[in-house]
């Protein structure tokens, strides 16, 4: 049968990525489910790559052990997937500015205005990055992301022709990467591609902002007539739960293959699946209960008349390593298809945004500002519409009982998927460990619904106040109780990670941080 899409890459943004027998693990997942390239992501990649400048001399010793060392290993891993038909390339910032980059230029500092940086970069595009590419002849392109503008620095324009040039007078291919996560991004990568020859690639994120479950499909990948266009689905869960918690994805993948087939035609060349993520180490998806996400994506990204059910059977059968009959199959799809309601309904009010990268909000501004800047166009709820609106009490009142209906069914899902879980656990042949995973993760699930509901209340209750005063019919004490409660699951969850450190994983605690919790709490109760 046709392969649908060409190009299905695997990203791995971990400092994992130099982790030789994490890199094998991956690799064989990606022979198991034929991907057929290996995205090796770093921010810095470019900087940490590169000869330090002349004027580098503090460290200079060890910056070149470094960067040698990372280059044989990239030489030995292209060497190992090119034998299995799988491609690498290099993902990283057009214009790395950190610690790194200041490391081995330290004349960079002392840049003051856009002329002397454009000379700056012209300079290690076509020289510093010129040599490194050159000991790097098995790799098939660069992926770069584009950052926000600074003040007193070159304009892209004037800049990016260099690294293209630089690239393709290597024989690499240059895919320009949206990256910027506001509102000024598409803007921003329409300007920055018109200044790119045809032949740049360009990679979209499956949803505008981030990868949030349920939002829209990003609308750039109807617009940039004539690019080659790559997809992206970030499957390790920045946006829901860090691959700690339960989200099943599989129907929504599928209809956003489709309709990015549609929209994009033969433009679409590759679809892309972020396995980590770079500033949270030892959290590969790999051997979470999501893995479901990724295999699904593989299975739909080569034939997409595949069932969404048929995709998952496929993988239970490999998760609980035996033959899967129609009643274990049906109890394992209605509890996973119930995650994907449950997320949807838990870190959000009304379909706008809750949450901070899966976190709480430290703060009731952080809060305030999270439900302005984003809302999704969902069953039930419209993105044009305002939450709490000033100028409209009644409109307020009735968004509350919807509040407090959405976070009801939240609670009610957490709680039922919870004693369905156990009953299959029960009644189901799985091994001890996978037993064990399955009951961590949905043990989570409660203590992250109630975290956020709690949350819901309070930032819903001081918008009321604020915006209505007594004609919200919310009163201050109502608001006080509601704080009382929020520090009291902060202190029941801190007790929760105290009690489990030794059986969950490190980062558990930053995804249910009880400090944020009451910095919360603290800002609610200030006038």
């Amino acid at each position: 049968m046709q392969t649908l899409i060409p190009l299905r890459l695997l990203e791995v943004n971990s400092s994992l990525i130099w982790h030789w027998p994490h890199l094998q693990e991956v690799i064989a997942v990606m022979k198991r489910d034929r991907f057929n390239g290996l995205v090796v992501h770093q921010q810095d990649l470019l900087a940490l790559l590169v000869l330090p400048s002349p004027y580098c001399l503090h460290g200079r010793d060890n910056l070149l052990r470094e960067r040698q060392e990372r280059l044989l290993y990239l030489q030995r891993l292209y060497r190992y997937c090119n034998l299995a038909g799988i491609g690498v390339w290099l993902q990283g910032e057009a214009f790395p500015h950190g610690g790194k980059l200041q490391e081995k230029y330290p004349e960079y500092a002392l840049i003051e205005n856009s002329s002397a940086d454009e000379l700056f970069w012209r300079n290690f595009y076509q020289q510093a990055l010129v040599e490194t590419l050159q000991h790097l002849p098995g790799i098939d392109g660069v992926i770069v992301n584009l950052p926000r503008h600074q003040a007193y620095r070159a304009n892209w324009s004037s800049t990016l022709p260099y690294l293209y040039q630089t690239l393709r007078s290597q024989g690499k291919k240059m895919v320009l990467r949206d990256y910027i996560d506001d509102d000024a991004a598409p803007w921003q990568l329409i300007n920055a591609l018109q200044v790119l020859p045809p032949d740049v690639r360009v990679s979209l994120k499956a949803v505008a902002n981030g990868y949030r479950p349920g939002f829209a499909n990003n609308p750039l990948l109807t617009e940039l007539a004539g690019r080659i266009k790559w997809i992206e689905f970030d499957m390790w869960g920045l946006e829901y739960g860090w691959t700690l918690l339960p989200c099943y994805l599989l129907d929504e993948i599928q209809g956003r293959l489709s309709w990015g087939e549609n929209a994009a035609g033969d433009r679409l060349e590759a679809i892309t699946g972020r396995l980590s993520w770079e500033w949270i180490s030892n959290s590969s998806l790999i051997n979470s209960v999501n893995s479901v996400n990724l295999h699904g994506l593989a299975m739909f990204g080569r034939e997409m008349c595949l069932s969404e059910k048929q995709a998952f059977h496929c993988w239970l059968t490999d998760m609980l390593d035996h033959k899967v009959d129609v009643a274990e199959l049906n109890a394992f799809h209605q509890l996973y298809t119930s995650s994907y309601e449950w997320m949807r309904k838990t870190p959000y009010i009304l379909g706008h945004v809750l949450h901070h990268y899966s976190q709480v909000p430290e703060s009731y501004a952080q809060a305030v500002q999270l439900l302005q800047l984003h809302a999704r166009h969902t069953e039930g709820y419209l993105a044009a519409s305002s939450l709490f609106p000033n100028d409209s009490p009644d409109t307020g009142r009735e968004q509350y009982q919807q509040l407090l209906l959405e976070k009801q069914r939240a609670l009610f899902l957490a709680q039922s998927s919870r004693s369905q879980l156990h009953h299959i656990l029960q009644c189901v042949d799985i091994k001890e460990d996978k037993g064990a995973l399955f009951k961590r993760v949905w043990d989570r699930v409660a203590y992250y619904t109630d975290m956020f509901d709690a949350v819901a209340k309070g930032v819903a209750m001081k918008l009321m106040l604020e915006r209505y005063g007594s004609q919200g019919e919310i009163s201050s004490f109502e608001l006080s109780r509601q704080i009382a409660q929020l520090r009291q699951v902060a202190q029941r969850i801190e007790e929760w990670l105290d009690k489990e450190e030794q059986q969950q994983p490190h980062y558990l605690a930053m995804l249910f941080d009880p400090a944020r919790l009451m910095n919360l709490a603290d800002s609610l109760s200030q006038d």
